[in-house]
C-alpha cells in the first residue's frame, strides 16, 4: 500500500508506465493531451510541470489509473491479473464485507507544510487544467474527495464530486441526487447552518478508490480504507473547519457550503462521464473557501471524466463489477464471473456470466445487478451470459447475444435511477426534474427448459483447451 499520491506515482515510473511533460499549458492543453494519451495502448501516467504561468513544482498528475497494472498496483492486488481475474481479485478483497479500522489522529502531517488563511487564500495559485473545450471553466475537483460530517450521527463522509472554481475563494461543488455528502448538506440547510465542508485534491490512491465505493449510510469511507490498507489512514484535524483530513494529501481546501438561497453560482456545463455534455448549466451552492493546506510542491490529481470509465477512474468498471460480484454470491449460487463493459461508458452495461442450476436463476442474476447499489445507477443493460462465456471478452458476449437470446424476449424496466447528465434525457424531462430512465435486461443464455438439447458448441471444453495451452504454451504468448 501507499502512504501519498506521490509514492503511487514514483513506483509507476519505476514500473515503466509513467512519463513526465514540461511546459503544457493549463488552457485546453493538458487536458487534450491526456484525453489523447488515454486513447493508446498502454497510455503512461502523466505528470505535468513546469506549466504555463506557474513555477516549477506546482504540479498536475493525470491518466494515473488507465492501466490494468496500476489499478491492480493501487489497490495492491497482483499486478499481473486481467479482466475477470482482476474482478476477482477485488471480489476476494472485499468478498462478505470489509473489516473496518479507524483512523489515527496526528497533531500535523505533510499537509500543513503551507497554511493560508483570509486574504492569503486564493485557489488560483495552483495550475487547475480547463479540462475539454467546452468546459463553463476550471475544475479543481475531478480526482477529489469532499469530506463532510453528519449532524446528527457525527461520521465523516468521503465523496468524489466535481468542484470548479468559481473566483478565487469561491468554489461549486455538483453532488448528484442520493449521495451522502449532499444529504448532509441538506441537514445543515434546513437549520439554517453552512455545511463545513473540505476537499482534497490529491490522495493516497485506495483512500481516493473507497471515496467512490457504494458504501451505507453511516459507514465512514476512512473505516473501510484502514481495512483495505490493514492500517489506519493517518488524519489531521483542519484548521478552520477541525473536519478529519488526510495528513499526506497534496491540497486541502478548507470552507463552508452555504445554503443555495443564500447564494449560488452557475455550475458547468463540464465533459460528464457519458462523453457528453449532457448536464449544461445549473445553479449550485457556494462553497466559501475559509483556508487552503498544501504540501510542498503540490501536485493536483486529475481524473477528468472520459469515454472509456478506465481512462479517469481507480478502475471504476472493476469496483462496481466486483461489489456485485459479491453481492450475487451472498443471495444466489453458480456465478462464475462479473464485468463492466467500459466501451459504452462508466455506468452503461453489465454483463453476468452464470452457471445455471434452476429455472430462473438467470433473471433471479439479472433482478440482483437491477437494484445493486454497485450498479443501479444509470444502468441501461444486463446481460446475462452461460459460464462458458468470459463477460470481459465482447467477442464471445456478442456472439451469445447474437446466437442465444431472443429480441423479443427482452425485459424493459421503466423508472429507473438516474441524473440530469444521463445524455438521453429529454428536454422536457431535464425541465421537470424527471431523471428516470429505462433498463433492459436481455438473457443471452440458453433456455433452462431445454439446455440438455441446445445445440452443442464447436468450442473446445475447458478441459481440451488446458491440455492444448499446456502443451503448445508458446505459441500463446
Amino acid at each position: 500500500m501507499f502512504d501519498d499520491l506521490r509514492e503511487f506515482i514514483g513506483k509507476a515510473k519505476e514500473i515503466g508506465e509513467y512519463k513526465l511533460v514540461e511546459g503544457a499549458d493549463w488552457d485546453l492543453e493538458i487536458g487534450a493531451i491526456t484525453d489523447l494519451q488515454a486513447d493508446t495502448p498502454n497510455p503512461p501516467l502523466l505528470l505535468f510541470d513546469k506549466i504555463k504561468g506557474y513555477e516549477a513544482g506546482y504540479r498536475v498528475a493525470s491518466n494515473l489509473f488507465n492501466t490494468a497494472t496500476r489499478t491492480a498496483l493501487a489497490l495492491g492486488l497482483p499486478l499481473e491479473v486481467r479482466g475477470t481475474e482482476l474482478v476477482k481479485a477485488l471480489r476476494d478483497k472485499i468478498r462478505g464485507g470489509v473489516k473496518t479500522m479507524s483512523p489515527v489522529e496526528v497533531e500535523n502531517g505533510p499537509v500543513k507544510e503551507n497554511i493560508l488563511v483570509g486574504d492569503e487564500v486564493d485557489v488560483l495559485k495552483f495550475p487547475t487544467p480547463t479540462w475539454h473545450e467546452l468546459d463553463g471553466g476550471r475544475y479543481i475537483g475531478t480526482g477529489d474527495m469532499v469530506i463532510t460530517k453528519d449532524p446528527d450521527e457525527g461520521w465523516v463522509n468521503l465523496g468524489c464530486y466535481r468542484v470548479q472554481i468559481q473566483d478565487k475563494s469561491t468554489l461549486t461543488i455538483f453532488m448528484a441526487p442520493g449521495h451522502h455528502g449532499g444529504i448532509m448538506a441538506r441537514k445543515y440547510w434546513d437549520r439554517g447552518l453552512n455545511c463545513p465542508v473540505a476537499i482534497t485534491c490529491g490522495q493516497e490512491p485506495l483512500l481516493w478508490f473507497t471515496s467512490s465505493l457504494p458504501l451505507n449510510w453511516g459507514v465512514s469511507e476512512y473505516d473501510i480504507a484502514g481495512g483495505l490498507r490493514n492500517k489506519p489512514v493517518e488524519v489531521t484535524k483542519g484548521v478552520t473547519t477541525e473536519l478529519p483530513i488526510p495528513a499526506t494529501a497534496e491540497i486541502v481546501l478548507e470552507g463552508e457550503i452555504v445554503p443555495p438561497e443564500v447564494e449560488s453560482r452557475v455550475e458547468g456545463p463540464f465533459g460528464e462521464w457519458s462523453g457528453y455534455y449532457a448536464g449544461g448549466t445549473r445553479t449550485e451552492p457556494a462553497v466559501r473557501i475559509k483556508s487552503i493546506l498544501h504540501r510542498n510542491a503540490p501536485i493536483i490529481q486529475g481524473n477528468p471524466s472520459h469515454r472509456l470509465p478506465s481512462a479517469y477512474t481507480l478502475g471504476r468498471h472493476i469496483q462496481r463489477a466486483a461489489v456485485l460480484w459479491d453481492d450475487l454470491d451472498r443471495q444466489l449460487p453458480g456465478v462464475r464471473g462479473v464485468w463492466q463493459v467500459e466501451e459504452t461508458g462508466l455506468l452503461s452495461m453489465i454483463v453476468i456470466s452464470l452457471k445455471q442450476h434452476y429455472a430462473g436463476h438467470a433473471k433471479q442474476a439479472s433482478m440482483v445487478a437491477a437494484g445493486s447499489n454497485a450498479t443501479a445507477s444509470g444502468l441501461r443493460y444486463i446481460i446475462v451470459v452461460d459460464d462458458d462465456i468470459d463477460p470481459s471478452n465482447m467477442s464471445e458476449v456478442l456472439w451469445a447475444l447474437g446466437t442465444r437470446s431472443d429480441p423479443e424476449a427482452i425485459d424493459i424496466v421503466r423508472g429507473c435511477w438516474s441524473s440530469h447528465t444521463n445524455p438521453m434525457l429529454p428536454p422536457e424531462k431535464k425541465e421537470r426534474r424527471e431523471y428516470g430512465h429505462s433498463m433492459a435486461i436481455i438473457l443471452a443464455c440458453r433456455p433452462y427448459h431445454w439446455i440438455k438439447d441446445f445445440p452443442p458448441s464447436t468450442k473446445p471444453s475447458p478441459d481440451l483447451a488446458k491440455k492444448i495451452k499446456e502443451k503448445w504454451g508458446e505459441l500463446f504468448l
